[in-house]
């Protein structure tokens, strides 16, 4: 008899897959993303300790989650929830990153006859690098001239300037007052001029009220976030806003009873970080940095939200897109942004522009026809801002 037998072949056992050992932190970084932009959604602007995340290009919400999903992808594993992290991470950045999709489509109607022009310009430290002899040039500063100073100003074609940093700085770091009156009222003769702190407004049209914002009363808790007064300007430290209200119209800008009333707002906001004086601690100056610069923002947004007239503020800022302190100003003001031209608007540093801190906002009832972004030709850090603006009814 034969003895017949059947052989089963059976397989071994299945291979065990391995993630690489880089998988997981491929994976978990959209998620620290995530986190990050979610956290700092809640607290910029709002915690001192949080000023220097602040500071993070405003660019890399929009880059960072792209890139982040190109090489998280490479990992083959949980490709839709890393795709889903994502996402969520670049939607929630979106108004962050300092991008102006809206040049693509905005096209502003032209402006009218009677429009307004108005230049906004941080000048970095006026003309202290020629004109004030005394004062050591600022670090940085670039070499410049009085006279191409006032060439530029006048190339603008500008019916009101709003000009910040009216100051210059002595050796102590101390601010002295400047004393460019007698220049100006020569340069643009016919003009009115307001100043108050560090900020001067030139008008062509007369001007009916100028005060200068004080932050004092906004200081709810902290009454030391209010720096000693330097006897050279006074009211440096409490004044970063001037208001000047202008009469437009009338009888050929005499200042008689017809003409519109525009208020004006110059500008400059505190930075979040400041040079350490010796001998401060630096955690307490930081926190007092923090609590100037939310005074200053509530003092103008209360002005602003009880101002019945037509408003046009404009100046440095010291906020880049990512900064959640601008939420601080009024609801009914309009960013002006939208009528730039650029898809990613720049100005400062003006020598390699990578951050925007210069802001221009309108009440409902201004129109802006023009808005450009002016390169300063080395005068300055800071390129100026150039707008065209209507007022309706």
């Amino acid at each position: 008899m034969t003895d017949t037998r059947v052989v089963t072949a059976t397989a071994g056992p299945e291979p065990v897959r391995r993630s690489h050992w880089w998988t997981w932190p491929l994976l978990s970084a959209p998620v620290a993303w995530l986190v990050f932009v979610a956290v700092h959604r809640l607290l910029s602007g709002r915690v001192w300790w949080w000023q220097a995340p602040e500071l993070a290009p405003p660019l890399v919400f929009a880059v960072l989650p792209v890139l982040l999903l190109a090489v998280a992808l490479t990992a083959r594993r949980a490709r839709g929830w890393v795709a889903a992290v994502t996402l969520a991470s670049l939607v929630l950045g979106a108004g962050l990153s300092g991008l102006n999709p809206a040049a693509l489509w905005h096209r502003p109607p032209p402006a009218p006859p009677g429009a307004i022009t108005v230049f906004s310009w941080n000048t970095l430290y006026w003309d202290m690098v020629t004109g004030g002899e005394t004062m050591p040039p600022p670090t940085g500063a670039p070499s410049r001239d009085i006279d191409d100073f006032y060439r530029y100003l006048h190339a603008q074609k500008a019916d009101v300037y709003l000009l910040q940093e009216y100051v210059y700085f002595g050796p102590d770091s101390k601010a002295v007052r400047v004393d460019d009156l007698a220049r100006l009222r020569t340069e643009f003769p016919g003009y009115h001029i307001a100043a108050a702190s560090e900020l001067v407004t030139v008008s062509r049209f007369p001007i009916v009220l100028q005060q200068g914002l004080d932050l004092r009363p906004w200081v709810a808790e902290r009454r030391d976030a209010i720096l000693p007064p330097d006897p050279g300007l006074p009211d440096f430290s409490a004044v970063k806003t001037l208001r000047t209200d202008v009469r437009v119209g009338g009888e050929s800008g005499s200042g008689g009873d017809g003409g519109k009333i525009v208020s004006l707002y110059n500008t400059h906001i505190n930075s979040p970080v400041h040079a350490f004086p010796k001998g401060m601690d630096p955690r307490r100056l930081n926190r007092t940095q923090h609590e100037r610069r939310r005074a200053n923002l509530r003092a103008l947004a209360a002005d602003v939200e009880r101002n019945p007239h037509p408003v046009v503020l404009a100046g440095d800022f010291n906020a880049s897109p990512a900064m959640g302190i601008l939420d601080l100003l009024p609801d009914r003001l309009v960013d002006a942004t939208p009528v730039l031209g650029s898809l990613y608007p720049t100005s400062w540093d003006d020598r390699w522009p990578l951050w925007r801190i210069d802001w221009a906002f309108t009440t409902p009832d201004v129109t802006v026809h023009r808005y450009g972004l002016v390169r300063s030709e080395g005068l300055s850090d800071h390129s100026g801002q150039h707008l065209v603006v209507s007022t309706r009814g």
